[in-house]
């Protein structure tokens, strides 16, 4: 099957990625916005500050409703104040303003995370952090000449533009698995086949003009009585059927659309809206909350640095403390903006930090004494640390959160993946 230019460049920017062997999440650039202005005249950049504010508040609070907040809307008159940095390059689209097109001039903006995150938490809006779940497509459409995996470049040009819109990066399964299967998908087959991709969710998307009748395994449509009527062969409205796949679970939805760029939006949208409520830091009025984490497979002053590097950079930690050091691990307690559950979700979508299992969470005991003196362990602190771990029941860690997972007697059991 051959491929226009236009296709082979969009999906090599939904490949973009995949190099990471360790773990699939990926940093978006979630604080930057592209627009178009007519010159490089500081009304027209606050102008497009204007415009564009509410595009990076919906991006980084996983919310599409942010933008009808009071608070916001009054920020957005003064949404210069919000950036840090702007940036102008050529470009070969035009641009009409009252009726006038001219040559278009190419302006990236740079917002200030934390003035962005302070405007959030101020309003009571959750805070989704940069690292994105990578989410693989698999798209399959029916028409008059049968079931393809061929996508008109204008659709796929939708499915980006959303999954930029909404911070979600995409990576676009191109074969391996056969169109009539993904129109009957098996999901154990298809996790199998997907598995070389590295994603972190799988993304089914099932396609076809109403007039040629309905997708299998998919019930009534709304309205369907009402839009069947008069339409010609092959043509729209559309229905859609999505199915997906994260973390054992199985989210469905179905649209009918006029076209199918219609339906591309919607899924993304769904789909961008699961993952928030999954990752976003929620406002809570309990404050910041204290997590006891066990850390194993610490063998050398390296592997600790870099485990502390790497906890003191989630979005949702504010702090992390080291408690003790010995040969089974090490204990630190993480004051955190989020409870156990969204901790155990943000570690699991890093994948630097895996649930432990069985006895895999020792540490070099050479190293424990070096780790304790540099990270300033308090001896006494230690010895009230033992006390309360002596008069609490400890129970075994399991990949199901438990109601007093993250305490000093039951803390989170991980293990450093290096």
């Amino acid at each position: 099957m051959s491929h226009s230019p236009l296709i082979r460049l969009l999906v090599s920017c939904l490949m973009i990625g995949l190099a990471s062997p360790l773990w699939a999440a990926q940093l978006v650039d979630i604080y930057r916005a592209d627009t178009l202005v007519k010159s490089q005249a500081e009304a027209e950049r606050n102008a497009a500050a204007r415009a564009t504010l509410g595009e990076v508040i919906v991006r980084v609070s996983g919310q599409r409703s942010a933008f009808d907040h009071p608070a916001i809307k009054e920020a957005t008159g003064k949404a210069q104040n919000y950036l840090f940095g702007f940036s102008y390059k050529s470009s070969n689209e035009t641009i009409t303003v009252d009726g006038k097109t001219s040559a278009a001039i190419g302006l990236q903006l740079n917002y200030e995370p934390r003035a962005i995150e302070q405007l959030l938490r101020q309003s009571q809006l959750p805070v989704w952090p940069a690292q994105r779940p990578k989410v693989l497509v698999w798209l399959v459409a029916k028409d008059q000449a049968g079931l393809h995996l061929a996508m008109d470049p204008i659709d796929l040009q939708a499915l980006q533009q959303q999954a930029q819109y909404r911070g979600l990066p995409l990576v676009l399964a191109e074969a391996g698995v056969a169109a009539g299967d993904l129109w009957s998908p098996d999901r154990a087959t298809l996790e199998a086949v997907s598995a070389r991709y590295k994603a972190d969710a799988i993304l089914i998307g099932r396609y076809t003009p109403y007039s040629l009748g309905p997708i299998p395994a998919v019930g009534a449509m709304n309205s369907a009585a009402s839009t069947a009527a008069g339409v010609a062969q092959g043509q729209g409205p559309w229905l859609g059927d999505w199915q997906l796949f994260h973390s054992g679970n199985v989210q469905s939805f179905t649209d009918e659309t006029p076209e199918v760029k219609g339906l591309f939006t919607s899924a993304i949208d769904r789909a961008a809206d699961y993952f928030a409520n999954q990752y976003a830091i929620t406002p809570s009025g309990q404050g910041p909350q204290a997590i006891m984490l066990q850390i194993g497979n610490i063998t050398s002053f390296g592997d600790f640095k870099q485990a502390q590097a790497y906890l003191n950079e989630l979005a949702m930690v504010q702090r992390m403390e080291v408690a003790k050091v010995n040969a089974d691990g090490i204990l630190v307690r993480l004051t955190a903006e989020g409870d156990a559950k969204l901790l155990v979700t943000t570690l699991a979508l890093g994948r630097r930090l895996t649930p432990a299992q069985g006895n895999s969470t020792a540490t070099n005991p050479s190293t424990a004494a070096a780790i304790a003196a540099d990270a300033g362990v308090d001896a006494e602190a230690m010895a009230e640390l033992d006390q309360a771990l002596a008069n609490e029941n400890t129970t075994s860690s399991s990949a199901v959160v438990s109601a007093n997972a993250g305490s000093v007697g039951n803390p989170l059991m991980y293990v450093w993946q290096k």
